[in-house]
């Protein structure tokens, strides 16, 4: 095991339980329906779109309704009721990060997929943001992981030594691309696993 002495945090899915899910379910009566909704119209490349920057929500939610006008509220409703997407915190994760906040051995940064427009609806919500030194948005800075322009920014940003930082994140695509970058991964799946590492890092 290197010694680490950064963690660098993933949010959505690690610490936040985030899925559109959550509010279509509120909006379709059959699920199957919802399904075609969230792969045909407002699928996971248009939301990447939001997340890197490359859309905001004045042009996309119009021209969705254009498209599918079948699906007009349902296509207002990804923005007007974004908040309802979020069942909250991972309270587990959260909890985790507390302690090695407490613990006062690693330094603590978060690198996130995260629209700039949706972005305040976290910070509002979110306590357990404060714990980190610094967050690095991709909607903020028209990048998005996987790409490696995001992870050579954070590199420099918070000023990371890869081999010293454990890179935490629930997505294979970003984990794959942070290892050939030279940081230490941990592909998140449930928090137990996720203090078990730790644990062999001497970090908990």
């Amino acid at each position: 095991m290197r010694d680490i002495e950064t963690v660098l945090f993933d949010l959505g899915g690690v610490l936040v339980d985030w899925d559109p899910r959550y509010l279509y379910r509120k909006m379709f009566k059959d699920d199957a329906e919802m399904e075609r909704f969230l792969a045909e119209v407002c699928h996971p490349h248009w939301n990447h779109l939001h997340d890197q920057g490359m859309l905001s929500f004045a042009n996309s939610i119009p021209d969705l309704q254009h498209r599918y006008p079948q699906h007009r509220d349902e296509i207002a409703a990804w923005q007007e009721r974004w908040p309802e997407m979020l069942k909250g915190a991972i309270d587990r994760t959260v909890g985790i990060l507390e302690d090695l906040k407490k613990r006062k051995k690693v330094r603590l940064f978060a690198l996130t997929n995260w629209s700039a427009e949706t972005w305040p609806h976290a910070l509002e919500r979110f306590e357990f943001l404060d714990n980190f030194e610094d967050i690095l948005v991709s909607g903020q800075e028209k990048l998005a992981k996987p790409d490696p322009r995001i992870f050579d920014l954070a590199i420099s940003r918070f000023k990371l030594n890869p081999r010293e930082t454990l890179f935490i994140d629930d997505s294979e695509r970003n984990i794959q691309q942070a290892r050939e970058l030279g940081f230490n991964t941990h592909w998140f799946r449930d928090p137990v696993k996720l203090q078990r590492e730790l644990i062999e890092y001497q970090l908990y």
